[in-house]
């Protein structure tokens, strides 16, 4: 299973992918279509932070798919233009619907937003709102932040450390984390460690790809996942069980990201499962490449439902809106920005930066 897989194979592997996509958009969309409501499917729901488990399984995807990006060498130029290019044609759209939302009072909410002050528009528009202590605008948008940085890691990883990229990460992220983590107990203060297990997720995701191009043995697999077991529970033991958050608990931390790690592994490593048609073919990955749009749009659309709609129909209508709203992001905001990212990163005069030799 570790040689080089055959075309078909690795098409199924991206059709799977894109349905593991649309898995953790569903858990984000439903956390945030229930939280806040009464009923059965709250009390059942929401205690497990599905959320969580969602955006954990996004960073593990992240992981896996960023490092095609490098299989034939990497100009750092044309990867962070592509990648810049990906993630914030739709975000400022988003952003500008909003406030033109508020403006026509469409949804009163995000009035605010008109009136914003460069100091609150300039965080928001560089990810860094709750890095300042400034109100995020778009509340999902805290991830972006993040992922930014495990492409800039990626690439200064490629860099520096050629083919031993993925290895050198395996240990200084979790490194990094535990070193958090003993501080944390030193100082007797509660250091958030479950954004940077959300890196070491995307590293997870990166040594799997490995393991499916024939670069790293099962052993070596095996021996990464074990200790990112040890090291993410560990610091989200300390960072929820030790010390408190404000909005989850220990298990609410903990549940989700055992949840969103055996829901990775199992569907990308686990043959049967990984060939299994409904994760291949039809629906989950139609929808799943619509994932950005349907992560960045849906909270509009639960506003929109629940300032115009019974409560009787909010859920459903809610998700019908997601659905529409999303489409039309990928097709006429995300597809033309991938292609645009394509041409403006294009540089023929600079060859690529090989990675150096193992």
């Amino acid at each position: 299973m570790n040689d080089p897989e055959p075309r078909a194979d690795a098409q199924r592997r991206m059709a799977v992918i894109d349905s593991l996509r649309l898995i953790a958009a569903t858990l984000v969309l439903s956390q945030h279509l229930f939280e806040g409501r009464k009923g059965l499917i709250h009390a059942l729901l929401i205690p497990l932070a599905p959320g969580v488990a969602g955006v954990a399984i996004f960073f593990f995807i992240s992981g896996y798919v960023i490092p095609m990006a490098a299989r034939r060498g990497l100009r750092i130029r044309e990867f962070m233009i592509r990648r810049l290019f990906r993630i914030y044609p739709l975000y400022l759209v988003t952003l500008a619907l909003m406030t033109l939302a508020g403006v026509t009072q469409f949804l009163p909410q995000t009035s605010f937003m008109a009136d914003a002050p460069l100091r609150l528009w300039l965080p928001n528009i560089l990810l860094i709102a709750e890095y300042v202590h400034v109100r995020p605008f778009l509340g999902v948008s805290w991830t972006l932040a993040i992922e930014l940085v495990w492409y800039v890691l990626f690439a200064m990883s490629i860099v520096m450390f050629g083919k031993r990229a993925a290895d050198w990460l395996d240990l200084l992220v979790p490194g990094a984390i535990m070193v958090m983590a003993l501080l944390s107990l030193a100082i007797g203060t509660r250091i958030p460690l479950g954004r940077p297990t959300m890196i070491y997720a995307a590293v997870i995701g990166f040594q799997c790809y490995r393991y499916h191009v024939g670069t790293l043995s099962a052993r070596g697999l095996i021996r990464t996942i074990v200790i990112f077991a040890v090291v993410a529970l560990s610091g989200n033991y300390i960072a929820f069980g030790v010390f408190k958050h404000p909005n989850l608990t220990m298990m609410q931390a903990i549940g989700p990201w055992i949840v969103a790690t055996t829901v990775f592994l199992l569907l990308v490593l686990w043959r049967p499962l990984r060939d299994a048609r409904v994760l291949n073919s039809g629906w989950l990955p139609t929808l799943g490449v619509m994932s950005y749009s349907i992560y960045l749009l849906h909270p509009m659309a639960a506003a929109i439902a629940n300032r115009y709609l019974p409560a009787s129909l909010q859920v459903c209508s809610a998700v019908l809106l997601t659905l529409l709203l999303s489409w039309v992001g990928y097709r006429f905001i995300e597809k033309p920005g991938i292609a645009m990212g394509r041409i403006a990163s294009r540089s023929p005069a600079k060859a690529p930066l090989k990675a150096r030799p193992a």
